[in-house]
């Protein structure tokens, strides 16, 4: 679980805005495959992103009946070239700066793990009245090679051969408050490699991560519904034994975008915290 939420975090460390305060508040529901054979189902997490100037705060809940204990945020600085990644629970706050490599990276000669492609289809609706365009996207993920210190050795020898593949639409819009601010910190915070470094401060490897964020810098808009279907490929008793759960369907919602003022403080360290490098 915390791999799940190490992704989510980072999904969390691109959806920002820069040049004005800004919050958005998106929740994610996960149907049909391993989420329909979970006791009680699968969590629908709810992210609120913060931005002021160059920083940005994204805070996860899990809600309040959730049995996976993750109490979570990223504070992301493009300038800086800096991401702390809080962990509540423990109270500490783990610091990575963009363009370090993670401890646990994979060897050279390691192909990729993640293929990414999106690109607009020329469709459009109204979502929340407001001109959403539609960008088709592909993402396939070597499970095998995007683990870290956190997965033990016999787990990655297991996920040798499995690949997870994600397909849907994004649509996005130009007429959201802090549209612009937000495609402007997309390109900053690809610039300053704070994906890979949200990565590294939790001791996770996503080889390819860098070919996802360009991908991402093609979207001319902010997101405003992502729906997309995750199935697993390869070949091996993993594979077969996760295929048998199903695909699964995940659909992210922006709740809200406001523009009002945010505190300083939301973007520190908070006092009693142990940082680690």
């Amino acid at each position: 679980m915390k791999r799940w939420s190490a992704t989510l975090l980072v999904f969390g460390v691109c959806s920002a805005v820069v040049h004005a305060d800004v919050t958005t508040v998106q929740k994610t529901t996960v149907e049909g495959g391993a989420a329909s054979m979970a006791p009680g189902g699968i969590p629908s997490p709810v992210m609120t992103t913060r931005i002021k100037g160059s920083k940005g705060r994204t805070d996860m809940d899990m809600g309040p009946t959730s049995a996976i204990p993750v109490n979570m945020s990223t504070i992301s600085d493009a300038v800086a070239k800096q991401i702390i990644i809080l962990d509540h629970n423990q109270k500490t706050a783990r610091v990575s700066t963009g363009g370090q490599k993670p401890a646990t990276a994979p060897p050279a000669d390691m192909p990729a793990g993640i293929e990414a492609s999106i690109k607009a289809t020329g469709k459009s609706q109204v979502i929340d009245g407001m001109k959403c365009d539609e960008y088709a996207f592909t993402t396939s993920m070597n499970m095998g090679q995007i683990g870290g210190a956190q997965m033990p050795p016999e787990a990655l020898e297991a996920m040798k051969g499995v690949t997870m593949v994600m397909k849907g639409s994004l649509w996005v819009t130009k007429e959201a408050p802090g549209a612009s601010e937000y495609m402007a910190y997309q390109k900053a915070m690809s610039a300053a490699d704070l994906a890979a470094a949200a990565m590294g401060a939790t001791g996770m490897n996503m080889p390819g991560m860098d070919k996802m964020m360009k991908a991402m810098q093609g979207v001319d808009g902010l997101p405003i519904l992502t729906e997309m279907d995750m199935s697993i490929e390869g070949s091996g008793q993993m594979a077969d034994m996760m295929r048998q759960m199903g695909a699964m369907k995940v659909t992210t919602k922006v709740l809200s975008v406001k523009t009002d003022s945010i505190n300083d403080d939301v973007f520190k360290v908070p006092e009693g915290y142990q940082v680690i490098k």
